[in-house]
């Protein structure tokens, strides 16, 4: 399993954990916990997108001024 599917995994487990939530101060705080593991798995996936793609090209070109 990517990082980023476990990331999302465990913001749903917090969203549910939420939703049982006794309070709705409770609820708030798991919310933004739940939001905070929905921005990982977003880095996570973006760096897992990163890393499958080719590497780049790049061209050093020593220029002589002299």
């Amino acid at each position: 399993m990517r990082d980023s599917q476990r990331y999302d995994a465990q913001a749903d487990a917090v969203f549910r954990m939420a939703a049982r939530a006794e309070s709705p101060a409770e609820k708030q705080v798991y919310l933004k916990i739940a939001e905070g593991w929905r921005k990982l798995a977003a880095e996570a996936a973006r760096n897992e997108r990163r890393a499958l793609r080719p590497p780049e090209q790049r061209s050093f070109e020593s220029r002589n001024d002299d």
